[in-house]
């Protein structure tokens, strides 16, 4: 069974009119491989005529994006042409690759009108091999990702990419991530089957999770043991968490900003890529 190994906590800190946590980065960024970062912004309550978030048009190179939509509705529109907005419950799978620039930001009647809004992003790193791949992205709603319930009815896992319990995930993910968005009622109890050997992170957002002998409280992260394959939880009150597992590359990263690359000279060719407007331009 699975254990926890290492844990974050977060507080809330501000970010142009809402606030964030930000468990990942931190000092010890390397073992979370394959991912990057995870930062949860909200919940918040947006006055009328506000700003929404400040995620302009920016570009990215050599990794993926994951948007999750907990509350409110986000639009995405990139420098490929692929535009969407989702609504609570869905997800924006972005795959930046060889480069894109994109705008995220909550819908313009959010912006005009106020109301809530959580989400989080997650950054998951590509391989070398695959750091060149062709810029794609997939929005789905709430209603086209598959549900598992658990056999006490009380935990519902959204599957977004992977499997459960013989269930596809809603994104065929090409470097063969588990991406499993969950929420649990008081006293429910699960297991998920993940690849022994896997970078294995959870993050709580909300409730008091039971994860072997140790307890998470909301707004903290957990690194699982990469031994054995089993994860089993118990939800101690109602829960919202995230589980994200996938095979580290074990690859030199270098890092500058929006750009993900395995050396120096690559991310000064990314600078220039995107100076030159060959990800795009919107």
């Amino acid at each position: 069974m699975k254990k926890i190994t290492y844990t974050v906590s977060t507080a809330a800190k501000p970010i142009g009119e809402h606030t964030m946590y930000e468990p990942m980065p931190d000092r010890n960024w390397e073992q979370f491989d394959p991912f990057l970062l995870l930062h949860h912004h909200g919940p918040h309550k947006f006055e009328p005529y506000n700003q929404g978030l400040p995620f302009g048009p920016h570009p990215h190179r050599g990794f993926e994006t994951l948007t999750l939509i907990y509350k409110g509705e986000i639009e995405h529109a990139d420098s490929q042409g692929f535009k969407s907005v989702i609504g609570e419950g869905g997800i924006q799978w972005m795959t930046a690759g060889r480069g894109i620039v994109h705008s995220e930001n909550i819908t313009a009647p959010l912006r005009e009108n106020g109301g809530e809004m959580e989400i989080i992003q997650l950054w998951m790193n590509l391989p070398a091999a695959k750091k060149m791949t062709p810029a794609h992205y997939v929005g789905k709603q709430k209603d086209e990702i598959p549900v598992v319930q658990s056999s006490d009815g009380k935990i519902a896992t959204q599957v977004v990419s992977g499997n459960h319990s013989g269930k596809q995930g809603a994104v065929t993910s090409i470097t063969d991530l588990t991406i499993l968005n969950v929420s649990g009622k008081e006293g429910g109890v699960e297991t998920f089957q993940l690849h022994e050997g896997d970078t294995v992170v959870l993050y709580l957002l909300s409730g008091t999770l039971q994860v072997g002998e140790k307890k998470l409280t909301p707004n903290s992260m957990a690194m699982l043991s990469k031994e054995e394959s089993e994860l089993s939880i118990e939800s101690l009150s109602d829960t919202r968490f995230l589980i994200a597992s996938g095979t580290p590359y074990n690859e030199e990263i270098v890092a500058q900003g929006p750009f993900v690359m395995n050396s120096t000279t690559e991310i000064m060719e990314a600078m220039r890529d995107y100076q030159m407007g060959k990800m795009g331009v919107m």
